[in-house]
């Protein structure tokens, strides 16, 4: 059922494969560990926290067991298709093995990673050694410039060869670089001081450090106006660095306003970084109040236990919309994230097997629905080939009615169904008005040529009829005349009456006539097969019997007010009177009742 499959909208769940993906591209890139370590680490809290999320809340990863088939990120609902059981199961299986092979992909990927990574520090580390190892030996060699009795610019060359040297030497272990640093300056200044070098030479060094400073806290003023603060200070901490290892010293009244101007943009820096983390801290705390507050939205209407299709639909759209703010809204302290997480798997756990569990009813109520009308459709179909409409007409009538009684069925099958059996309604009673429309123009036939023998019988004069035969040829020929139109049934009972009193002109009594009429009216019913028509004769003759014993028992028990009169009491004598032609007509119906037992 499609509506219930429009449902179905689930959690969603990250693309595994993606991010498998692009965590093994990353690595396998050309760029340096250092480099790629903050996007490794990323990439590895969002499939850590995947993985997870699979193994702790296996009703929650449904759409995430999909996306490792399809890639699709496909919603709920219909939750409601009309897929058995079986499939369903290997759908799942399917899902299982395919979550299991990229957990396995995910092993081999993060312990490549390792391995590179230890083995990139671990030669960095060596390097670095290597390094502090090379700068420990300038230092020395600076030391020995103030032994040198060379003359003095062989000893500047010697020392610009040195600097040259250091400033190309890489990076040192942290532990180790204050201390070398402090001593390497010291040595420089200790040079400059004691070989009291030409104030030109130290003027134009002094000069180019002063400019080549200036052009770094340039730098570090234009960091000032970046949005993103996280670049600002990362940028800063390469400047301080040059600062300090590329740059030598300037002049003494120099040195320490040009630092305190440095300080000042590296605190503008500082302050704002500062105080974009406490609005970090604002906002996340804000994003925090207002997903507990999505959470409890979810469990109120998972509480609500809706029970129709509407509302559930309704319901759905609304978690979705809760979900996709709940996704939007950006970070949470980074404390609060692991129970905030489950607390909103919980609620969509609850809420998706509250709905799973509606939708599964009403999938079994949709196909029950299916059934029971597919069977008014047999019926349908069926009474197409009836002939009696007067038996099939109320059954149709009938199993109309039934069909707006019975609820919905799957969408899919709708259209389908009701245009099939609009379409056998609409043949039957066509079929109906066509035979109606016979009927009536045979019935207005029928009614002219009775209307014509009832005047035959009542203008015909009783020494025309020689004998009883003539009539009952007369009684053949109404009876095969056929059906008369309802309004006119009056007319059969004249004709009869007719007949009878033709039957005792020619010399029959009052009963024998009237049993005679009967037996004639009787016996044209057989001749024609008109079931019907002897059923009804039935009927009628059994309740007149049982009115007449009813009526007769009445006025017997009547006479019992009748103790002290005397024989010649008139109330008295007309009972005795009502009883006798009561049991006359008694034995009349009686007798009629055996004609239609022996007929």
């Amino acid at each position: 059922m499609s509506d219930v499959n429009s449902l179905q909208t689930e959690i969603q769940s990250p693309d595994i494969n993606a991010l498998l993906g692009e965590f093994e591209l990353l690595v396998n890139s050309e760029r340096n560990i250092a480099e790629i370590n903050p996007e490794v680490n990323a990439l590895s809290e969002q499939i850590e926290y995947f993985f997870k999320a699979q193994k702790k809340s296996p009703e929650l990863s449904e759409n995430s067991e999909n996306e490792l088939s399809t890639g699709d990120n496909q919603n709920i609902a219909e939750s409601t298709n009309e897929s058995t059981d079986e499939p369903e199961n290997q759908s799942h299986d399917v899902a299982q093995q395919q979550l299991s092979k990229a957990h396995q992909k995910w092993d081999i990927l993060s312990r490549n990673f390792r391995k590179k990574r230890r083995k990139y520090y671990e030669e960095r580390n060596q390097d670095r050694q290597k390094n502090l190892e090379k700068r420990m030996t300038l230092i020395e060699s600076f030391k020995g410039l103030l032994s040198q009795e060379e003359n003095i610019s062989q000893t500047l060359k010697s020392f610009k060869a040195l600097q040259n040297e250091w400033y190309t030497v890489g990076p040192i272990p942290q532990k180790d670089y204050e201390m070398v640093w402090q001593t390497y300056r010291h040595h420089v200044e200790k040079f400059y001081d004691y070989l009291n070098l030409n104030r030109e030479f130290r003027d134009l060094d002094f000069k180019y450090n002063y400019d080549q400073k200036l052009r770094i806290i340039a730098q570090a003023q234009k960091l000032t106006t970046l949005d993103d603060q996280n670049i600002a200070f990362k940028e800063l901490q390469k400047l301080h660095k040059i600062w300090k290892e590329d740059i030598g010293p300037v002049a003494k009244e120099h040195r320490e306003p040009l630092w305190q101007t440095f300080s000042k943009v590296t605190k503008i820096i500082h302050d704002k970084r500062q105080a974009f983390f406490k609005d970090r801290e604002e906002r996340q705390q804000e994003n925090l109040t207002r997903k507990k507050a999505i959470v409890v939205e979810i469990l109120a209407i998972t509480g609500q236990n809706h029970t129709n299709h509407k509302t559930w639909q309704k319901s759905i759209t609304i978690v979705q919309k809760l979900r996709d703010e709940f996704f939007d809204l950006g970070p949470v302290p980074k404390k609060e994230n692991k129970s905030l997480w489950a607390d909103f798997k919980e609620a969509t756990k609850a809420f998706n097997q509250a709905k799973n569990a509606f939708f599964k009813q009403q999938k079994k109520q949709l196909m029950a629905n299916l059934r029971a009308k597919k069977e008014l459709i047999a019926i349908a179909e069926q009474h197409l080939a009836a002939k009696n409409f007067e038996e099939s007409t109320p059954i149709m009538k009938k199993i109309q009615a039934d069909w707006r009684n019975i609820g919905p069925v799957p969408h899919r099958d709708s259209d389908k169904i009701w245009n099939r059996f609009k379409t056998a309604c609409n043949s039957y009673f066509k079929l109906l008005q066509n035979d109606q429309k016979v009927n009536n123009e045979t019935r207005q036939m029928a009614l002219t040529k009775k209307t014509a023998l009832l005047k035959t019988l009542n203008d015909k004069p009783s020494a025309h009829f020689k004998d009883i035969d003539e009539i009952r040829d007369l009684v053949n020929q109404w009876t095969t005349a056929g059906t008369i139109p309802a309004k006119h049934k009056g007319l059969d009972e004249d004709f009869f009456k007719g007949i009878t009193t033709r039957l005792i002109e020619l010399g029959q009594t009052e009963f024998e006539a009237a049993l005679s009429s009967f037996s004639l009216k009787i016996e044209g019913y057989v001749a024609q097969d008109q079931e019907e028509l002897l059923k009804q004769q039935g009927q009628l003759v059994q309740q007149k019997i049982k009115a007449l014993k009813t009526e007769i028992m009445q006025l017997e028990n009547n006479l019992g007010f009748f103790q002290n009169a005397g024989e010649n009491n008139p109330l008295l004598k007309e009972v005795h009177d009502n009883i006798s032609k009561h049991r006359d007509a008694l034995e009349l119906w009686q007798e009629k009742k055996k004609i239609l037992r022996r007929l």
